[in-house]
C-alpha cells in the first residue's frame, strides 16, 4: 500500500491540473518573493553605505508580512483544494480504502508539492534576485553599493518556514478526512446553500464600521493620531467590508429577484438564483478581493508617492546646498564659520553663492485663542505652534526691507493662514499685527502638519536683551530665563557638483569639531554652552531615497504578492463555480436554452459582482485618502499633486489588469461550463 501512495499522489495531481498548476506557480512565487527579499534584506544590511542600510529594516519588515500572507494564502488556496476533493476522497474510502491510507495519500501530495514548490520558488529566486538586487540599487540611486549574496541561511530559513506551513496543512486535511464521514466526503463539493436571508442587524453593524472607519479616516488632524489610529481604521474597515459584503449583496439580489421586468429574462434568473444560493462563499471571496485590491492601491501608491517627491522633501529640508545653525555662539565665533566656510569652497575651486544668512530665535509655544505661551521644547510633549522670532534690525538686513515699528506693533508671517486675529498676544504683551510674506523660515518644520508655523519680527527693548530674549514664558526653566539666538548661514557651492560639496561639508564640519571646544568653554555638545546643526543636501538625499527607495521596492513586492492573492481568488472562485454550474446550464439548455444564452448568462453573472470589490476598494482608497495624506506628511511628503496623481495613476493601471482578469477567468468559466455538458 505504501509504494502505492506516490502513483496515486502523481495522478491526483496531473487530473487536477487546472487547480494544481496555479497552486503550485502560487507557492512557488510566494517562496521565490520571500527568499529574494531575504537576500536583499541581508546585501542592504551589509552594506557600507548609510542611506542603503537605512532601507534594510524596512525590507526585513517586509519578509515578516511574506511570512504571514503566505501562510494564511497557502491556507486558503488548500481549503478550495480539499473542496474540490472530497468527493474523490469519499470514493477511495467506499472502495475500501482506509482513513489511514487517504491520509497517507494526502501527505504524500503535500510532500511532493511543497519540494515542487520549494524547487521552484527557491530556483528561481537564486537565478532573478541577482536581477532584483540591480533594481533595487537604481532605486537607491547607488549602482553597486550592495553586495550580492546567496545566503545559505536565508535558503535554510525558507525550506524551514514553509516546510512547517506545507506540514500544517497537511495536517489540516487529515484532520478534516479523519473527522468526516465517507458519504460526507462523498457529497461534500455538492452540497448546496440554502437561501440566505437578509440579516438587517448585520448589514448595520457592517454600516457602523465602515462608518466608523471613514469617519477616524476624515476626521483625525494630527498627523501623529492619524499614524497611531491608521490599523484601527483599517480593521473597521476590513470588519465593515465583509459583513457588508455577506448581508449587503444578498439584500440587493432579493431585490433583483423582486423586480419582475428585470428578474424573468432568461440571462439573469439564472444569474441571480444561482448567485443567491451561493451567497455565503461568494460573500467571503469578493470581500477577500476587495480587501486585497485596497491593499494593493495604497501600498503601492504611497510608497511610490514618497519615492517620487523625495526632491520636494529635500528641498523642503535643505534650503541650499549646505546648511549650518548655530546657537550658543557669539557673533565673532559666527563670522569666523562663515570666513572658513569661504575658504575650504575656494581651496575646492568653487565660490559660495546664493547665501541665506540670519540670526533668529526658534521658539516653541501653544497657541490660545489669539495668544501665544512659550514653552521650553525639551519639557514640553506637545508643540502646537512654532515660531521664528527676528529682531527687526536684523530682519531688514536679512530680508533686505526698510520696515519700521513702534512698540505696540509686529510683523506677522503666516504661510499656512491659521491667525486670522489684529492682535497678538506675546510675553504677557498684546501687540498690532502687521501680515507680511517671509520666505525660507521655518523650512525644517515646513511639512509637519499639526504644528502652526510663524515668522515674527519685533522690535521692542523691553524683550532683547544683549542678544537674547529675556523671560518668554513661564515655561522656560528658571536656571535659564532666557533663549539664546540661532545664527543661520545656508549657501550654495558654484557648479553644484556633489563630490566638491561632500567634501566642503566634511571639512568645514571637522574644523567646527575642533573650534567648538574654545567656543563652549569646553561644555559638552547640545550642553548650556553651544550646539549646533549641519546637514547637505547630498547626505539628505541619499538617506531619503535609501528609505524610500527601500519602501517603494517593499511596496512594489507587496503589491505584487497582493495581486497575485486576489489573481488566484478570483481564478478559483471562476473555477469552483463553473464545476457548480456545468449540471445547472446543461439542464437549462436541454429545456431550450441556447449556447449564446448561456453564454450571456454566465457574463450577466460575473458582471453583477465582480466589480463590486473594484469599486468598493476605490471608494476605501478616496476615504482613506485624508489620512494617508497626514501620515505622508509625516514623512516630509507634502506634495499633494503628485499623491493624488500617484493614487490616480495606480487606480487606472491595477484597474485594467482587473479588467484583463475578469475576462481571462470569465473565459475560462465558460469553457468549463461548456466542456462538461
Amino acid at each position: 500500500m505504501f509504494k502505492l501512495y506516490p502513483k496515486l499522489a502523481v495522478h491526483n495531481l496531473k487530473s487536477s491540473y487546472r487547480v494544481t498548476v496555479p497552486y503550485l506557480l502560487s507557492g512557488s512565487g510566494i517562496i521565490m518573493m520571500y527568499y529574494m527579499l531575504f537576500a536583499l534584506t541581508m546585501g542592504t544590511a551589509g552594506s557600507n553605505f548609510y542611506g542603503v542600510t537605512s532601507s534594510a529594516m524596512a525590507l526585513e519588515l517586509g519578509t515578516y508580512v511574506i511570512a504571514i500572507f503566505g501562510a494564511i494564502f497557502l491556507f486558503y488556496t488548500n481549503s478550495f483544494l480539499m473542496k474540490r476533493r472530497k468527493k474523490e476522497l469519499g470514493l477511495y474510502n467506499i472502495l475500501g480504502m482506509e482513513k489511514r491510507h487517504i491520509a497517507g495519500v494526502l501527505l504524500t501530495e503535500t510532500v511532493l508539492t511543497a519540494a515542487v514548490c520549494l524547487l521552484l520558488g527557491l530556483g528561481f529566486g537564486i537565478i532573478f534576485s541577482k536581477i532584483f538586487f540591480l533594481i533595487l540599487e537604481n532605486l537607491l540611486g547607488m549602482p553597486g553599493v550592495i553586495p550580492f549574496l546567496i545566503p545559505l541561511s536565508g535558503i535554510r530559513n525558507t525550506v524551514i518556514l514553509f516546510a512547517c506551513i506545507f506540514l500544517a496543512t497537511a495536517l489540516y486535511n487529515i484532520l478534516q478526512v479523519r473527522l468526516s464521514k465517507p458519504i460526507e466526503l462523498l457529497h461534500g463539493g455538492e452540497i448546496g446553500e440554502k437561501e440566505p436571508r437578509a440579516h438587517w442587524l448585520l448589514a448595520i453593524i457592517g454600516a457602523v464600521l465602515l462608518g466608523a472607519g471613514y469617519y477616524l479616516a476624515l476626521t483625525i488632524e494630527d498627523p501623529v493620531a492619524a499614524l497611531a489610529m491608521f490599523f484601527v481604521a483599517v480593521i473597521l474597515v476590513i470588519l465593515g467590508t465583509y459583513l457588508l459584503f455577506m448581508v449587503g449583496i444578498t439584500a440587493m439580489l432579493k431585490l433583483l429577484k423582486k423586480n419582475k421586468g428585470f428578474y424573468y429574462k432568461t440571462r439573469h434568473f439564472t444569474t441571480v438564483s444561482g448567485m443567491l444560493y451561493r451567497m455565503k462563499q461568494n460573500a467571503a471571496g469578493l470581500a477577500s478581493i476587495c480587501i486585497l485590491f485596497t491593499c494593493l492601491l495604497v501600498t503601492v501608491s504611497t510608497t511610490f508617492s514618497l519615492y517620487t517627491g523625495i526632491d520636494d522633501m529635500i528641498g523642503t529640508r535643505c534650503a541650499r546646498d549646505i546648511n549650518l545653525g548655530f546657537t550658543g555662539v557669539k557673533e565673532e565665533e559666527f563670522d569666523s564659520v562663515k570666513a572658513r566656510a569661504q575658504e575650504i569652497s575656494a581651496a575646492h575651486g568653487v565660490q559660495t553663492e546664493d547665501v541665506l544668512e540670519y540670526r533668529a530665535w526658534n521658539m516653541g509655544a501653544i497657541r490660545q485663542g489669539d495668544g501665544f505661551e512659550f514653552r521650553n521644547e525639551t519639557s514640553q510633549g506637545t508643540i502646537y505652534a512654532y515660531i521664528t522670532v527676528f529682531d527687526l534690525d536684523d530682519y531688514n538686513a536679512f530680508a533686505g526691507t526698510n520696515y519700521t515699528l513702534d512698540s505696540g506693533r509686529v510683523l506677522l508671517s503666516d504661510p499656512d493662514g491659521t491667525f486670522d486675529s489684529e492682535t497678538i498676544g506675546l510675553f504677557g504683551k498684546t501687540y498690532q499685527v502687521e501680515e507680511i510674506e517671509m520666505p525660507h523660515v521655518n523650512s525644517e518644520y515646513a511639512a509637519y502638519i499639526g504644528i502652526e508655523k510663524y515668522g515674527l519680527v519685533i522690535s521692542d527693548p523691553e524683550l532683547i536683551v544683549d542678544g537674547r530674549i529675556r523671560n518668554p514664558g513661564e515655561g522656560i526653566s528658571s536656571d535659564k530665563p532666557w533663549v539664546d539666538p540661532e545664527y543661520t548661514f545656508d549657501f550654495d557651492l558654484s557648479g553644484h557638483d556633489p563630490e566638491t560639496i561632500e567634501a566642503v561639508y566634511d571639512e568645514l564640519l571637522e574644523w567646527v569639531m575642533d573650534e567648538k571646544w574654545d567656543w563652549a568653554g569646553n561644555a559638552e555638545l547640545n550642553g548650556p554652552g553651544m550646539s549646533y546643526s549641519f546637514n547637505n543636501i547630498i547626505s539628505e538625499r541619499e538617506d531619503a531615497t535609501g528609505l524610500f527607495g527601500g519602501l517603494f521596492f517593499l511596496g512594489l513586492f507587496m503589491g505584487a504578492m497582493f495581486l497575485m492573492g486576489t489573481v488566484l481568488i478570483i481564478y478559483y472562485k471562476q473555477v469552483s463555480e463553473g464545476y457548480e454550474d456545468a449540471k445547472r446550464f446543461d439542464i437549462m439548455q436541454k429545456v431550450g436554452m441556447s449556447h449564446q444564452e448561456v453564454k450571456r448568462s454566465i457574463h450577466s453573472q460575473v458582471l453583477m459582482v465582480f466589480f463590486l470589490p473594484l469599486l468598493m476598494a476605490i471608494v476605501h482608497l478616496c476615504f482613506a485618502f485624508p489620512m494617508l495624506q497626514k501620515i505622508l506628511m509625516l514623512m516630509m511628503m507634502t506634495n499633494l499633486d503628485l499623491i493624488l496623481l500617484s493614487m490616480a495613476g495606480c487606480v487606472l493601471v491595477f484597474s485594467v489588469f482587473y479588467l484583463v482578469i475578469y475576462l481571462l477567468t470569465a473565459r475560462t468559466y465558460y469553457k468549463i461550463v461548456e466542456s462538461a455538458n
